[in-house]
C-alpha cells in the first residue's frame, strides 16, 4: 500500500470516509531541525508502506520540491513518487483525498499516474471580483478592463478547462461545459465573495445534489489573488467514476527503473519516458455533459483484467460511495 502526503499548507476537507492524505509544511530548508524530521517522516512512511506519494502545488514549487529531493537522495530511495499537481487549493485537497481512498487497491505506480487524470473529473474555480492579478490562469485583455467596472464578476476555472467567463444576468454560468457524474457534490470556501452565487447559480448548473461550505485554505488568496472570492470544487461521489479512471489509465514498465507508470516523467527516478501510442479503452475520463446524456443500458468499457493487472491495477473493488449521500 502507498503513503500519500501532501506537502504546503494544504488542509484536509473531511469529505471522504475517514480516509485522508498524510499534510506536511515545507517552507524550511532541508537542513533544518523540521527539514530532517521530514525527511525521517519519509523513512518511517517507506518502511510501513511500499511507496510514499508525494504531491504538492505546482505553482509553490521551490520550498516543496527542495524538501523531496534531498529526501530521495539522502535515503538513497527508488519508492518515493513525486507529483507536482497545478490546481487550487480546495481541488488540490481533494485529490491528495482521493488518492489516499484509491491507494489500498491500486499500486503505487498507476497510483501516481491517476493523479493529473483526477484533475480532468472534476470542476475547480471561483468567483472573483476581480482578475487584475490573477496569474494561475490565462486572462484576456477584455477581462482585465472589466474588472475596473464597478460590480464586475467574474467565473475563473482551473480544470478540466482553464478560462474566465463574465458573470452577467444573462448568463450566470457558462453553458456546455463538462460538468462531474451523478451524484454531483460541490465543497466551497468564501472569503468575502457572493457564496449565494455558488449556492444558487453554479450549483444546479452542475447537477450538484449538495453544496457544502468548508473553510477558506490558507493558500486561496495566493493562488486567486482578488480581494474578494469565493472558490469551489465540483465532483463525483459515485466510485465508480474512479474505478473507470484506473482501468483506462494505460502504464508501462519505466526504462530505468521498470514501475509500470502512465506519466510523460517517471515519478520514481525522473527518467523521461518513450512516447507510446494510447491503446483502445483508455477513453478520456467518464465525465458528464448536459447536452449529451448518457444512454441507458450501455455499460461504460471496461479494460480486461489481464491488461488491468499489467498496468498495475488490482482489480478489488472500492466501496460504491465515496462520501455519505447528503441528507
Amino acid at each position: 500500500m502507498t503513503m500519500v502526503m501532501l506537502l504546503d499548507d494544504v488542509p484536509g476537507l473531511g469529505v471522504m470516509r475517514g480516509v485522508a492524505a498524510e499534510r506536511a509544511p515545507s517552507g524550511f530548508s532541508p537542513l533544518s531541525d523540521e527539514g530532517l524530521e521530514f525527511t525521517e517522516r519519509i523513512a518511517r512512511g517507506l518502511r510501513e508502506h511500499s511507496a510514499v506519494l508525494a504531491l504538492y502545488p505546482a505553482w509553490r514549487p521551490e520550498a516543496a520540491g527542495r524538501l523531496l529531493r534531498f529526501a530521495r537522495a539522502s535515503l538513497r530511495t527508488g519508492r518515493l513518487a513525486i507529483v507536482p499537481l497545478d490546481l487550487p487549493p480546495l481541488a488540490l485537497s481533494l485529490v491528495a483525498d482521493q488518492l489516499a481512498f484509491m491507494a489500498p487497491y491500486v499500486r503505487p505506480g498507476a497510483l501516481a499516474s491517476l493523479a493529473p487524470r483526477l484533475a480532468e473529473v472534476i470542476v475547480a474555480g471561483a468567483w472573483v471580483n476581480s482578475v487584475t492579478r490573477l496569474e494561475q490562469v490565462r486572462t484576456g485583455f477584455g477581462e482585465h478592463l472589466a474588472s475596473f467596472v464597478p460590480g464586475s464578476e467574474f467565473m475563473v476555472t482551473a480544470t478540466p478547462r482553464a478560462g474566465v467567463h463574465r458573470i452577467t444576468e444573462a448568463r450566470p454560468v457558462p453553458s456546455g461545459d463538462r460538468v462531474p457524474a451523478a451524484p454531483a457534490l460541490v465543497l466551497a470556501a468564501e472569503h468575502g465573495g457572493d457564496a449565494g452565487w455558488v449556492r444558487d447559480r453554479l450549483g444546479p448548473a452542475l447537477g450538484a445534489v449538495s453544496v457544502t461550505f468548508v473553510d477558506d485554505p490558507p493558500l486561496g488568496t495566493e493562488f486567486w489573488r482578488a480581494r474578494r472570492y469565493v472558490e469551489f470544487v465540483g465532483f463525483s461521489g459515485d466510485s465508480g467514476v474512479l474505478q473507470q479512471l484506473v482501468r483506462t489509465t494505460p502504464c508501462a514498465p519505466c526504462t530505468w527503473c521498470g514501475e509500470p507508470v502512465g506519466l510523460p516523467e517517471c515519478p520514481f527516478c525522473s527518467m523521461i519516458q518513450p512516447v507510446r501510442t494510447t491503446p483502445a479503452g483508455s477513453a478520456p475520463p467518464p465525465a458528464a455533459r448536459r447536452t449529451r446524456p448518457a444512454r441507458p443500458g450501455r455499460p461504460a468499457p471496461v479494460a480486461p483484467v489481464r491488461q488491468a493487472e499489467q498496468a498495475g491495477v488490482r482489480m478489488d473493488p472500492p466501496p460504491e460511495r465515496l462520501v455519505p449521500a447528503p441528507p
